[in-house]
């Protein structure tokens, strides 16, 4: 038997702003005003983190504190469900070493290789979101992280519920993270940059429906550029805030 499942948080941080602010006006662009620290990203960890990793951090942590009592599920029953794109470390980090190799490979390998950070790499691992979150909220739970561009978000949302609807948690988070800014030639178009992510609880007969329904990104990439794995999560909780019913990963969830 399944359960129903609605939602009872979430969290947004959009090119539009942070929060409600994120359903203003939209462009491409970064997420402005945005503190990692204030937003309560450990500054221990933010030298081994990309853009996209702190927002996607900061999501996870604000979804949970618009969540009173996510507490009171035990560890084991917290589930954790990120969308995110593979992310290189940032290109800042390599400019000594390129520089010092005149575009001779064989100094870059003998002068330029010992001038990267070492943890340039470990920054850009993919499950960097879930495993930092994951580590700072204490959800031992079920959990999953998609890599597949868009669709990742999207699917994240999709599992987090069904994982709910079956018994597997009894609260989940999920959502996605990205960060593009900077990557307009590779992209081919305006590039923006966010994080959204919702906290999904078993409800009762009052639970709001969800039914099925197909994926939709709502035009909000012709809002705010390309926003890779972040798309549909922003997409969905900017719909949800404003009590809309949407269609998400063959969910949907009225508002």
């Amino acid at each position: 038997m399944t359960r129903s499942v609605h939602v009872v948080a979430a969290s947004l941080f959009c090119p539009a702003g942070i929060g409600t602010g994120g359903l203003g006006p939209a462009r491409p662009g970064v997420v402005p005003d945005f503190d990692p620290i204030a937003s309560g990203v450990s500054r221990k960890h933010l030298k081994t983190m990309t853009r996209a990793v702190q927002l996607g951090v900061a999501a996870v942590h604000a979804a949970l504190a618009n969540a009173p009592g996510w507490q009171d599920f035990p560890p084991e029953r917290r589930g954790l469900f990120v969308g995110a794109s593979p992310q290189s470390g940032d290109a800042e980090d390599l400019v000594p070493a390129l520089a010092a190799a005149g575009g001779d490979p064989e100094r870059f390998a003998r002068d330029g290789l010992p001038l990267i950070p070492p943890l340039w790499l470990v920054k850009g691992l993919s499950n960097n979101v879930l495993g930092y979150a994951s580590a700072q909220h204490d959800l031992r739970g079920d959990n999953g992280n998609w890599c597949d561009e868009r669709l990742g978000g999207a699917n994240a949302i999709a599992q987090a519920v069904h994982a709910v609807a079956e018994g597997r948690v009894d609260i989940a988070i999920a959502g996605g993270a990205d960060a593009l800014v900077g990557a307009e030639s590779v992209v081919g178009g305006p590039c923006g940059e966010g994080a959204a992510f919702v906290v999904l609880v078993a409800g009762g007969p009052e639970a709001r429906g969800i039914h099925a329904g197909a994926p939709s990104e709502f035009g909000v990439e012709a809002d705010f550029g390309e926003l890779g794995a972040a798309a549909i999560p922003v997409a969905w909780v900017r719909a949800w805030l404003r009590g809309g019913a949407v269609n998400v990963g063959g969910i949907r969830q009225d508002g």
